[in-house]
């Protein structure tokens, strides 16, 4: 541990631009977290901000579903389906408990089962 600590870091050095990137990464981050609360202190919540509140779990899942067919092969077996087979799961989930996290953890462990049995 002391050697870490005793570590000198010179101008030339990638650790220097490592902890330059955290840096800015970890301020960068802290800004825009904390600003938005400064600047919103004192406003009501408009009917933008409810929307975006009621709905961003959903908007979580849509870009989710696009990500993960990102890499999908449609002509090659299976065709894509388990991945079809997980989006509706996902939809029929969501409808009928309408808890995005419990939509996105049971489509998850469905799509886990069924890539074992199609593959």
């Amino acid at each position: 541990m002391s050697e870490i600590l005793n570590t000198q870091i010179l101008t030339t050095s990638s650790s220097l631009l490592i902890l330059l990137a955290i840096f800015v990464a970890s301020l960068a981050t802290f800004l825009t977290r904390s600003l938005a609360y400064f600047f919103l202190k004192n406003r009501k919540n408009s009917q933008w901000l409810l929307f975006l509140q009621k709905n961003s779990g959903l908007f979580i899942m849509v870009v989710l579903v696009f990500y993960a067919l990102n890499g999908t092969s449609f002509s090659a077996y299976p065709y894509g389906a388990p991945e079809i087979l997980a989006i509706l799961f996902v939809f029929l989930s969501h409808i009928l408990f309408k808890n995005p996290l419990l939509s996105i953890v049971l489509s998850t462990i469905f799509y886990m089962v069924i890539i074992k049995f199609i593959n």
